[in-house]
């Protein structure tokens, strides 16, 4: 499968510690999803994937359920977890 090169770059940041979160940007219908999944099934790290796009519209409580599966993660002995969302301005 082609990888594109943007996940090479954002594979490191993930790697590096914690100091901004990364947003990943750009007119539809690039790849930006194909991109983040691309990261997941490279990650050795634990990774929740939450997508907002869907037809109906997702609250504040959503977002914070997402927070609590990765957080979850860490809880089962995880030191580091990646949350993903895709479509988050919806």
């Amino acid at each position: 499968m082609f990888k594109r090169s943007q996940v090479k770059i954002l594979l490191k940041r993930v790697n590096e510690p914690r100091k901004f979160i990364q947003v990943l940007t750009g007119p539809r219908q690039t790849g930006k999803t194909t991109i983040a999944k691309q990261i997941i099934s490279s990650l050795t790290l634990p990774a929740v994937f939450a997508s907002s796009d869907e037809p109906m519209l997702k609250s504040g409580n959503w977002i914070e359920q997402q927070w609590e599966a990765a957080r979850a993660k860490i809880r089962e002995g995880n030191k580091k977890t990646v949350l993903i969302f895709d479509e988050i301005q919806k």
